[in-house]
């Protein structure tokens, strides 16, 4: 007769945890068990093909469940790609963590190579797996709309630096703007005949989709939030399907202080620099808009300047209200009522 304790060991399912340091050509991997043991190390091709091969090898090998892996890689943009569309696939669990957060989390292991890197990854995977946020796929609206985003983004500031260079030319050497502006004319046009073409299918993006139009709305109508910042957050939180409350939401945007003290050292609270840079850039555009606004948050700013708080400190709480004001009227449905 078996006791309790030998049937949960039975059952158990042994967890591997697999470290990926991710370049553009290759992975190294790193997998481990849960007692940081060393399984297997591998360099494997940054190709879908290539790691669906690997991963399905090593399943065979240990017959192992897809339940059973936990992938944890750095965040690197494009290059996650072929990681994410295989285990998404493989229905295999992959947690996406930013580079700073492991690095500051990192072991005692000494030295730096892509083969330590992957280890470090994988040994954050084991420290903090409580703290792990599983990453899922953009569905192909969300995924449209980054790809208008970003090639809007591009041809803005190509048409942007063309334009300075015509304006230095022009105020200090007419012969030279001439000569550039016969050159950069059919190169402006193209620029904006993309921009109306990317507008155009921006909008149809937008109709197809009546969440994310919706939520778009629902954002615009806080004073200072303007299409651009309404879309990337939609982008960048998954139609906010990522996050599960306005502070994390606050944090991941770079707008909560953070106290900076150590023993009778107290400096000023500061932001963390783990934080999504473009959302935070736009953020700061759009409290600079709504403080000038005939609105309370107006009224907020004046008030806390006149009381002597560093006008920046009083822009990022700004921030910080504005990221709260897009969670509630997302979170309820309902536009924001100027007051």
């Amino acid at each position: 007769m078996h006791s309790c304790g030998s049937k949960k060991t039975k059952f158990m399912e042994q967890k591997y945890f697999i470290g990926i340091d991710v370049s553009k050509d290759k992975l190294d991997c790193a997998i481990i068990l849960s007692d940081y043991s060393v399984i297997l190390e591998r360099i494997v091709k940054n190709k879908d093909t290539s790691i669906s091969a690997f991963l399905r090898a090593f399943l065979k090998k240990t017959k192992a469940s897809v339940s059973s892996l936990s992938v944890c890689c750095e965040c690197t943009g494009i290059y996650n790609k072929p990681l994410e569309r295989v285990c998404n696939e493989l229905g295999i669990e992959l947690w996406i963590e930013q580079a700073l957060k492991i690095k500051r989390a990192s072991t005692d292991i000494r030295g730096k190579s892509d083969r330590k890197d992957a280890m470090r990854i994988a040994e954050y995977a084991v420290r903090y797996q409580d703290r792990k946020v599983p990453h899922q796929m953009a569905p192909e609206s969300i995924k449209e709309l980054n790809t208008l985003s970003k090639a809007r983004e591009t041809l803005l500031a190509q048409k942007v630096a063309i334009e300075n260079q015509l304006r230095e030319a022009k105020s200090h050497d007419p012969s030279l703007f001439k000569r550039l502006k016969e050159l950069y004319q059919s190169t402006l046009k193209a620029i904006d005949k993309g921009l109306v073409k990317i507008e155009a299918d921006l909008q149809s993006q937008l109709e197809k989709n009546p969440e994310i139009k919706n939520n778009m709305e629902l954002m615009k109508s806080i004073p200072g939030i303007g299409i651009q910042t309404a879309i990337e957050f939609i982008i960048h939180t998954n139609n906010f399907r990522d996050f599960t409350s306005a502070k994390h939401l606050a944090c991941y945007s770079g707008v909560v202080p953070f106290a900076n003290e150590s023993g009778t050292i107290i400096k000023k609270p500061r932001v963390s620099k783990m934080a999504n840079l473009k959302l935070k850039t736009l953020l700061h555009l759009a409290a600079m808009a709504a403080v000038r606004t005939k609105t309370e948050i107006q009224q907020y700013y004046i008030r806390k300047v006149m009381e002597g708080k560093n006008k920046m400190s009083v822009i990022n709480a700004v921030r910080n209200k504005l990221v709260h004001r897009i969670w509630a009227v997302i979170h309820r449905q309902s536009p924001y009522t100027v007051r």
